[in-house]
């Protein structure tokens, strides 16, 4: 039991311990049937909540046994009414009161208790619940679904795994005849975008649009996330386009759509329109035009709006701000600058702004600032396994080999894995992943025959691999080798051989893409006749005819 949901379990007790002023004296309670018939009337209305706990507390917690036993209508308004911390203490008492088998046999309790579970992030309770249920209807599924959508855009680490859950359960729900409504699809569409599935993105659009479902500003919202996040920011700006009733969210979406493209002074001009139309800013809005400065090298006009959003728009900078402005100077190599800012912030810095400072350090070859950062960085996060590569490769680009194989020695000696590198590649709607050296498809043969003849050709036309881009300290052979087995070049292998001639190759990896395997899919574009378009932690990256969209600024 966490301490918010130990905290609600105290304020149910307290209210058992002092019921309602007008019912503390003996004489004047009336008949429980009569306090249960109140407790009903009371829960719809949230301004309510008080005086209902009150009576909950006083019918079912005070005594035991219980004046009354609660049944499965007494629940489900409760949990609308209550805050998220609260409404699941209540959803334990009710397994406790009901049975952990009362959500299989009324469908509203059931769907309630999903919406409890959902709303506080309990992913497994939620499973539990509609497991039970025995033939589970549309809000069920949205309930399910949305829980694993909230599970998605709350926690990195799980969002692909979500994304896939969310649509096996989709494939589920149509194979029983349940149709999906604008609940349903905005869950849907989200998981497309997060794991690059455009086919299975533009087939929920297309559904949306032949059964005349509602298009609306939530749906528009989902849809220029969904595209944008899949490489086609043509459709996404469509969709934005025809939304009749664009809000704020619904603009940050096309703002960000915009920045991780590297489109920075399309943005600029869509905060202009933004403004201009009435629509407020929000500290998303001022973040996502401050990304797009940072990935086209717009820094100047970065640093104006981040000087100005405090004055012009009246927010306060966060540490996300604050993170954005101090990796855009580090990228474009103003360390010093960006070292000012960390010691002038108002916020204390956290781990991804010294991790920003001292990659820029590496590439820079600023040897004395990077080892201050990085003393700062084991300071916070010493056991993180991103760290310790970060600081074993920035040795190795400062080359300082030996100091790079002890950062690597203690991350095993510690016990620590790295995350290794996948890339995803959506060919004629299936999607298959790519480990770096991975094996496991069934057309591995065929994909590392394909990898060699595309290093042979890269090597007729003169590109000789940047072996310190593997940054190990090997032979190196064995490191052109690491190269040519990383998980975007056996996508872009495979693309090559199962996708129709001409077609796009859309991939989507994990990890930021390393500079040879940068260069790799430039000269594969030019070589091959291939747009590819590669979205990797950081960005988008539109490689055409040898050159990329990010001007080799990522």
């Amino acid at each position: 039991m966490g301490p918010a949901t130990a905290a609600a379990e105290a304020a149910l007790a307290r209210r058992a311990a002092d019921p309602l002023p007008a019912l503390r004296r003996r004489d004047a309670l009336p008949l429980p049937a009569r306090l249960f018939a109140q407790l009903h009337a009371l829960v719809p209305s949230s301004r309510c909540l008080p005086s209902a706990l009150s009576l909950y507390a006083l019918l079912f917690l005070s005594s035991s046994p219980p004046l009354l036993r609660p049944n499965a209508f007494t629940y489900p308004p409760l949990f609308r009414a209550a805050p998220p911390a609260l409404a699941l203490a209540l959803a334990t008492h009710s397994v406790k009161f009901l049975g952990a088998h009362a959500a299989s046999c009324d469908r509203v309790l059931g769907a309630a208790l999903l919406g409890v579970f959902a709303r506080c992030g309990r992913i497994a309770s939620c499973r539990r619940v509609f497991d039970r249920i025995a033939h589970p209807d549309l809000p069920a599924w949205n309930a399910l679904l949305s829980a694993y959508a909230r599970l998605r855009a709350r926690d990195v680490a799980c969002a692909t795994s979500a994304a896939d859950a969310i649509l096996e359960l989709f494939v589920r729900m149509l194979s029983l005849a349940i149709e999906p409504n604008e609940i349903t699809l905005v869950a849907v569409i989200g998981a497309c975008g997060e794991l690059g599935a455009v086919s299975h993105g533009v087939w929920a659009h297309t559904y949306a649009v032949k059964r005349r479902l509602a298009v609306n500003c939530i749906v528009a919202t989902a849809l220029v996330e969904m595209y944008a996040g899949c490489g086609r920011l043509d459709l996404a700006e469509q969709v934005f386009a025809a939304a009749s009733d664009r809000d704020t969210r619904c603009y940050n979406a096309m703002l960000h759509g915009l920045a991780v493209h590297g489109h920075g002074r399309a943005a600029l001009s869509l905060l202009d329109r933004m403004h201009g139309a009435g629509v407020p800013v929000d500290g998303v809005t001022v973040l996502s035009v401050m990304c797009a400065c940072a990935h086209a090298g717009l820094v100047d006009e970065g640093l104006d709006y981040f000087d100005r959003m405090e004055i012009e728009f009246g927010i306060e900078p966060r540490i996300e701000h604050y993170g954005c402005m101090i990796d855009m100077l580090s990228r474009a190599g103003r360390l010093n600058n960006a070292e000012k800012l960390i010691h002038e912030m108002l916020i204390v810095p956290n781990a991804a702004i010294y991790r920003s400072l001292i990659r820029a350090c590496g590439i820079h070859g600023k040897l004395e600032l990077g080892e201050k950062m990085i003393a700062e960085l084991m300071r916070l996060e010493p056991d993180d396994s991103g760290n310790h590569v970060l600081i074993s490769n920035f040795y190795a680009r400062t080359n300082r080999w030996e100091d790079a194989k002890k950062a690597r020695k203690e991350m095993k000696s510690m016990g620590i894995d790295k995350n290794p590198g996948s890339s995803l590649v959506d060919i004629n709607g299936v999607l298959h992943e790519f480990l770096v050296g991975d094996k496991t498809h069934p057309a591995s043969k065929e994909i590392y025959t394909m990898v060699e003849e595309i290093e042979t050709r890269l090597i007729e036309c003169g590109r000789r691999s940047s072996t310190s881009s593997a940054l190990f300290d090997v032979e190196e052979e064995d490191k052109a080798d690491t190269l040519s087995y990383h998980s975007e070049r056996l996508a872009i292998a495979f693309a090559l051989i199962a996708s129709n001639p001409g077609a796009p190759i859309r991939i989507i990896k994990n990890l930021r893409v390393c500079a040879d395997c940068h260069e790799s899919a430039k000269l594969v574009s030019r070589v091959y006749g291939r747009e590819i378009v590669m979205r990797d932690r950081t960005r988008f990256h539109h490689f055409r005819d040898g050159v990329c969209s990010c001007g080799d600024f990522w």
